[in-house]
């Protein structure tokens, strides 16, 4: 089973018009639409922005219990900021052994859990919740999950380069238990637009 670093949440929101009159706004929801009018992004998720850009990637499948003959997976990740930077969002895609994944996500800070917070949907999969730990130029996800009626522990660790050009991410998962194994090993390559073509 592939698990992928990515996160989103999909929000719809429709405004209702009522045709009477509006009602007064008292001062304290002036003074609250106006401090939520400047609002800033917290300091924290400035830890999330060197991932923004578009990234291609290649995933290299371990053999083991899900693929045993392993296999090798191209895509393209694209990481933009979410409305007023609050959040990062991520498209994804890749198509190879695994078949075509397509999948979304949201990250962000929670600042009262002092939490990144993310969730991923793909079409493979559904959607999963998690937190995340980072460090610099690294972050670590731990979750669990049942595939098969085995309870899996999966942990995904990814370090960027100091140029914020590459991203070099390993998934390895423990089932029922056991050893942890290296499920896929992930390398991300920025790309940078205006680049000459040799």
């Amino acid at each position: 089973m592939k698990k992928s670093i990515v996160f989103i949440c999909f929000l719809s929101v429709m405004p209702c018009m009522v045709a009477a009159s509006p009602a007064p706004i008292s001062d304290k929801t002036s003074a609250s639409v106006a401090s939520t009018a400047t609002s800033m992004p917290p300091p924290e998720m400035s830890a999330l922005y060197p991932r923004i850009g578009k990234w291609n990637v290649t995933i290299r499948t371990e053999p083991g219990k899900t693929s045993p003959k392993g296999g090798i997976d191209h895509g393209v990740m694209t990481m933009t900021k979410g409305p007023g930077g609050f959040s990062v969002v991520q498209d994804f895609w890749s198509r190879g052994t695994s078949g075509h994944i397509v999948g979304q996500s949201y990250a962000w800070w929670d600042p009262q859990a002092k939490l990144y917070k993310s969730v991923w949907c793909d079409n493979m999969q559904g959607c999963t919740e998690f937190t995340t730990t980072i460090d610099g130029n690294t972050w670590t996800v731990a979750l669990d999950s049942e595939v098969d009626g085995q309870k899996v522990h999966t942990i995904i660790h990814a370090t960027m380069s100091a140029d914020h050009n590459t991203i070099h991410e390993e998934v390895t998962n423990s089932y029922n238990g056991g050893p942890s194994q290296v499920a896929t090993v992930s390398d991300y390559k920025r790309v940078v637009t205006g680049a000459k073509v040799n």
